[in-house]
């Protein structure tokens, strides 16, 4: 398979991605307002437990940066918005292609691109994963999505890939 085969088929992994993400969030109930309040930040809208102690499904608007940090929402979009392409095109015309680098680059690619679909339309995040310890209402893990395990586990790859040396290439005989 040529180089530029294999760069589109990790921009169709990205794709994926964002498709699982988004398809994922259309599974639950984000009502647009609750009682007159037009935007519930942070509260949750559905909460079903999946695993007792530790696993539920808990929807809500995110319209923060990660972990609901505030910040300007036109400036998340925009940066968000900036940050799709240059990763695209940090995939397709990287001069290196090593396996797992490039697998985590689409996956960052493919969470981007759920997020910020996300954003473009409502103008917050869906996010419906929710983790905890001991009883519901004890310590919680902030409620995450598909988009977000997938750019914080692409994150973690290039910086495990970042320690490891890069192995020269075997000379032809």
């Amino acid at each position: 398979m040529s180089t530029r085969a294999r760069r589109a088929a990790w921009l169709l992994v990205a794709a994926a991605i964002a498709t699982l993400d988004l398809w994922t969030k259309q599974l639950w109930d984000y009502p647009l307002t609750l009682d007159g309040d037009p935007w519930i930040e942070g509260r949750p809208l559905l909460q079903t437990t999946v695993f007792e102690s530790w696993l539920a499904v808990r929807t809500i608007w995110n319209p923060g940066a990660v972990w609901s940090a505030p910040i300007a929402p036109t400036l998340l979009l925009w940066a968000t918005g900036l940050a799709v392409p240059i990763v695209a095109v940090w995939i397709f015309w990287s001069p290196r292609v090593r396996t797992w680098e490039t697998f985590a680059k689409a996956l960052i690619l493919g969470g981007a691109i759920g997020n910020f679909w996300d954003r473009l339309q409502f103008r917050a995040v869906r996010d419906w994963i929710d983790v905890y310890f001991g009883d519901v209402n004890g310590w919680h893990w902030p409620t995450f999505n598909v988009a977000d395990m997938a750019l914080v586990g692409g994150i973690s790859v290039l910086m495990v890939m970042s320690f490891l040396p890069e192995k020269e290439p075997e000379e032809a005989a």
